[in-house]
């Protein structure tokens, strides 16, 4: 094996070491839909967590939207775990140049490892997402279309575990999905985030062409440990550098028969 074989081997086993030792990468959220009905039969509204309904503004644009968000708690097979419930409305107003407003996205800390709970009774592990679209949730708003549209949800939804704290991230307006921005005039889809950590205040960033000038705020978790992605084994990490020291002996050797 020469000295360019060799390198490369070595390469990429701390190639591979350094990026398991890496700081948390995003996780897509899957989020398959529940229907109001069996969401309602299984989580019940906390007194002491009454809904929030927030205005936003986008530079010029009039009041833009509304957030609401409201928190449950399982009942059942699902006591300690808590629902956190999120809508994002968007007003039938244009901005400044006579566009129709909408969001492209909305974040939020989220200082809790999402929770995954089998609330569909599929079996396995279930999902820490859900989302509703065809009644009303608790006492927030009934999901509505944009006109022209359908009830929207985020296109994906994303986790990103940070050292303090985590975010989490509501897409709607993405290319390579082919999804819409959340339209003017729409209300969107439920959607229903599962932890076991209880509750405080934060502020939502909403997204779209013009800048956020008013920021809404929604419940999020208070706090918990932040569990970061599984990184792989260090066993895992040594057969991953020897399969590719593999490839490159016998490239080495397929280079000296062709000479």
């Amino acid at each position: 094996m020469n000295k360019i074989s060799y390198a490369l081997a070595l390469g990429a086993g701390l190639a591979l070491a350094s990026a398991a030792s890496a700081a948390p990468i995003v996780q897509q959220l899957d989020s398959p839909e529940i229907s109001a009905s069996a969401f309602n039969s299984l989580f019940k509204p906390i007194a002491e967590a009454p809904p929030i309904t927030s205005e936003y503004k986008f530079i010029n644009t009039p009041v833009t939207g509304v957030v609401q968000s409201q928190v449950f708690e399982g009942t059942g097979a699902y006591e300690g775990v808590y629902a956190y419930a999120y809508q994002f409305g968007v007003k039938n107003v244009a901005d400044g140049s006579g566009e129709p407003t909408s969001v492209n996205s909305a974040s939020l800390q989220f200082n809790a490892t999402p929770t995954r709970a089998d609330l569909l009774g599929a079996g396995g592990p279930g999902s820490a997402v859900y989302v509703v679209k065809d009644g009303v949730v608790g006492s927030l708003s009934l999901p509505a279309a944009s006109p022209g549209s359908v009830v929207q949800a985020p296109s994906s939804i994303a986790w990103l575990p940070g050292e303090k704290t985590g975010a989490l991230t509501f897409q709607y307006l993405d290319a390579t999905k082919k999804s819409d921005p959340l339209g003017a005039g729409a209300t969107s889809g439920t959607i229903i985030v599962l932890t076991t950590e209880k509750w405080t205040n934060k502020l939502v960033s909403l997204q779209n062409a013009n800048p956020q000038i008013v920021y809404p705020s929604a419940y999020a978790s208070e706090g918990g440990p932040i569990q970061e992605v599984p990184i792989p084994e260090p066993a895992a990490v040594l057969g991953w550098a020897g399969v590719l020291a593999a490839v490159a002996v016998a490239k080495s050797r397929r280079t000296r028969r062709a000479a």
